[in-house]
């Protein structure tokens, strides 16, 4: 049999899978939706649906020996959940799955890292930092072919960087990143005005994306300045989508960093939003710790 992996991306919204190969091929998927009822299920939708594609996988000639799962929380370098900011179930995420098939952690945004790095933009880059803009909002950098994941796995938290006061979605709330110009905070503010018609509601949420866009900019001029990346890769379902978001973000970004000799390039994902599926199933078949690369 072909060896292969099933690689797990918790979300906010949804869990994705995937049986990936060792060419980083994607064989198989399937996605369900995550449980926001009271009494989070995420942890047994994840376990279920990582020993649904095992079968599968091996009812297609594929040897599945790991999974990996990324989620939306910080992750120890050994593999260990330590937060419980989003979805707090998840550290009941146990070392095997149902059917004992073992498990691989890491956080979601350096899975995504990690299938970049190896199938995407980062094959040639001798450093990046990779950000995720979907729900929430992360990053990790990627240093010679491998992941940073700071001393205690906390080196992600792009989104809880200060906004600008001046650009709050949601003025006198929190003013983290994350909180102002995610998916999340964008869909909440285009809800809270949502009186007019199509038309005015349309153009209200654009404007609210070019604001969300000029806020993330923002945001990785700064960590350009601290970190002085060779690129920056942004992947997720919002960072990877066409529209006023991403033309606001990189409008702003090159504004920001125009002054910088040779400033990072800005790209989106070579690998899209399906990065983090795949880099989850790269780090089951590495069976290595975390922020590990085999290039």
């Amino acid at each position: 049999m072909t060896p292969a992996a099933v690689g797990i991306d918790v979300g906010g919204t949804k869990i994705a899978g995937a049986v990936v190969d060792e060419d980083g091929a994607i064989r198989s998927t399937e996605t369900v939706a995550t449980p926001t009822q009271e009494g989070d299920q995420s942890v047994s939708e994840a376990l279920a649906l990582v020993d649904r594609l095992a079968r599968r996988a091996a009812a297609g000639g594929w040897a599945v020996e790991r999974a990996g799962v990324g989620v939306p929380e910080y992750v120890t370098p050994d593999g260990r959940i330590s937060s419980a900011l989003v979805l707090p179930s998840l550290q009941a995420l146990p070392a095997a799955s149902g059917s004992g098939l073992p498990i691989l952690i890491d956080s979601d945004v350096r899975c995504a890292a990690r299938a970049e790095a190896r199938l995407g933009h980062g094959r040639t880059l001798a450093s990046f930092l990779f950000v995720i803009i979907g729900t929430g909002i992360s990053s990790t950098l990627v240093i010679d072919g491998r992941l940073w994941p700071g001393h205690r796995g906390e080196a992600i938290a792009l989104g809880e960087l200060p906004a600008d006061p001046a650009l709050a979605l949601h003025p006198g709330e929190p003013l983290t990143v994350e909180e102002q110009a995610s998916g999340r905070a964008i869909n909440e503010a285009a809800a809270a005005d949502a009186s007019g018609g199509r038309r005015e509601a349309a153009g209200h949420r654009a404007a609210i994306e070019t604001r969300a866009g000029q806020v993330v900019a923002a945001a990785l001029t700064c960590a350009v300045q601290l970190l002085d990346p060779a690129a920056v890769i942004v992947g997720g379902g919002l960072g990877t989508s066409e529209g006023d978001f991403y033309r606001s973000l990189s409008r702003h970004y090159g504004e920001f960093v125009r002054g910088r000799p040779q400033p990072p390039p800005l790209v989106q994902a070579h690998l899209g939003p399906q990065a983090g599926v795949i880099g989850a199933g790269l780090l089951a078949l590495e069976g290595k710790r975390p922020d590990r690369l085999s290039r």
